[in-house]
């Protein structure tokens, strides 16, 4: 039986993600409204959306997916090493996971390159050829690397990893750290027009359940261990 902390988070998670959905499926007005104030309708190309273009913005955008690669080889290395103390190597070892599991294969594969939603510049609305689509509903006119959800705030959310297999209080100022790293990135891809709002909410959701599942399955391995370390032990006494 699940613990009932566990349950508690799952469906709070569960809560959360669907009021997500459903805001801004009956609002999708929220969504346009953000990157309508956003955009200058007298520009062509990238200054549609002027306020990407300023270079600590533009700046941010290139660095964000050489960080996540540097990071993914860092958390490698400490992973593969066989003197890295045993605190880092949790920590590696969660933020390795994010990166692969979160990011990798659940945002880019999972849903960016199936979703087809497109992005803000490529809608009707903004200059674009596609007609918008609400978050959460499948289909549009992109193809692959579409808008729904943002890599780029998703590699910002993965900091949390760094505290994920600590304490309660390492977890939580991680988790902050995350957050905030989150949403600056995802501001920066909202003034680009490289994404909705909703986009990046929904990022944070995914990379979220993601931790979920990476704690959950830290914590029943431990068990595992700790059980089996008792068998062994009175084994050993008998």
């Amino acid at each position: 039986m699940m613990n009932p902390r566990w349950r508690l988070a799952w469906l709070r998670w569960l809560a959360v993600t669907a009021a997500t959905l459903l805001l801004f499926n009956l609002f999708p007005q929220i969504d346009l409204a953000v990157s309508a104030a956003l955009h200058d309708a007298a520009a062509a190309g990238l200054e549609r959306f002027p306020l990407g273009q300023a270079a600590p913005v533009q700046a941010l955008y290139h660095a964000v997916p050489w960080l996540g690669r540097l990071a993914l080889i860092l958390a490698l290395v400490l992973v593969l090493r066989r003197d890295t103390p045993p605190r880092p190597r949790r920590q590696a070892t969660a933020v390795l996971l994010m990166l692969v599991l979160g990011l990798w294969l659940t945002v880019n594969v999972g849903l960016k390159d199936q979703w087809g939603r497109p992005r803000p510049v490529e809608i009707s609305a903004f200059g674009g050829l596609h007609d918008f689509m609400p978050a959460g509903q499948p289909g549009g006119g992109c193809e692959r690397n579409c808008s729904f959800v943002s890599g780029h705030a998703a590699t910002g959310f993965a900091l949390a990893a760094v505290g994920l297999l600590g304490t309660p209080a390492r977890r939580r100022r991680w988790q902050q750290a995350g957050l905030a790293a989150g949403l600056l990135i995802g501001a920066g891809r909202v003034l680009q027009g490289g994404h909705f709002t909703s986009d990046i909410v929904c990022a944070g959701l995914a990379m979220h359940l993601c931790a979920l599942l990476i704690r959950q399955g830290w914590v029943l391995w431990r068990r595992y261990r700790a059980d089996q370390h008792r068998h062994r032990t009175a084994q050993i006494a008998k």
